[in-house]
């Protein structure tokens, strides 16, 4: 009986023993992708095929658990993520385990050359590396036509000189609201804290220069919100009015704008007189600029 228990004994310790030594294994894996820790901040952009929008994001990637497991989470205006990475000495690879309020999942991932890798399928991929001048670079990767091809992007510097430079490293974006075979209705511009709307010329129906003018007014609206913004962001706006006559089309112009928008203060408006517009249907055309903070 003694030798029983000394031989059960043995074969516990052993187990933990060899416990211990994975363990170890995997903390020197991990170990290995030190690159990634820090507090992170800078610009996320995502590529789409006929634009390109960013946005501010921050990153926290730390050791938890004695070094056996890293935390990377990611805050920003388009995401919030929670995400595990481990090591399986048993299945010698890494694991990401992102976690969002959608759901979670787990996916195999590898050091290579200095970038961690981790593929969610074998057409898309998600890569981690630190630049020569110490940024963090992470991006992400569709296989299409036989090449990798970015579909987002972050840039990040730590915390600190992020937000010491911040004017420095934030990027002018834009992107094309509505666009059609000529031209693109409505254009936004980010950069900083501000946003500035350009809105292509809007016409109006009907059969009146008041009803088009009307009409014009609530074309230019709908373009404004498609953006995010209201009439009161107007900063500028251009009317161009086939066969101006001053006698009659100032005080049509100033009863309509009564009509739409009581005493609401307006931007500067600039009347142009034209011979015609693209459709000899069309007698009012209306332009204009919005700016907003973001």
């Amino acid at each position: 009986m003694k030798q029983l228990k000394t031989s059960t004994l043995g074969i516990v310790f052993l187990l933990f023993f060899n416990l211990l030594l994975a363990q170890e294994e995997e903390k020197k894996e991990l170990a290995k992708l030190s690159f990634l820790m820090g507090n992170w901040s800078g610009i996320s952009s995502t590529f789409k095929a006929n634009d390109t929008t960013s946005v501010k994001v921050r990153e926290s990637v730390n050791y938890i658990m004695n070094g056996n497991i890293i935390t990377l989470d990611v805050v920003s205006a388009n995401i919030e993520l929670h995400t595990l990475i481990t090591y399986s000495k048993k299945d010698t690879c890494y694991y990401y385990q992102p976690y969002s309020k959608t759901g979670g999942g787990k996916y195999k991932g590898k050091l290579e050359d200095g970038r961690f890798i981790v593929y969610f399928n074998p057409e898309n991929r998600l890569i981690f590396e630190k630049t020569d001048n110490g940024e963090f670079h992470e991006y992400g990767e569709s296989f299409k036509d036989g090449k990798w091809k970015k579909y987002f992007e972050d840039i990040l510097l730590p915390a600190a000189v992020a937000n010491e430079n911040q004017i420095k490293a934030e990027k002018i974006t834009k992107e094309y609201i509505d666009p059609i075979t000529a031209l693109t209705n409505v254009v936004s511009v980010e950069h900083e804290n501000f946003k500035t709307i350009y809105i292509a010329g809007q016409v109006g129906t009907g059969n009146t220069k008041e009803e088009q003018l009307e009409t014009a007014y609530k074309a230019i609206e709908k373009r404004l919100a498609q953006a995010g913004a209201t009439f009161a962001d107007l900063v500028d706006m251009k009317i161009y009015i086939v066969d101006y006559d001053p006698d009659k089309d100032l005080d049509m112009f100033f009863r309509v704008r009564k009509k739409l928008y009581g005493d609401m203060k307006m931007p500067p408006n600039v009347f142009i007189g034209i011979s015609s517009l693209y459709s000899r249907e069309k007698k009012i055309e209306l332009s204009g600029t919005a700016v907003l903070v973001k």
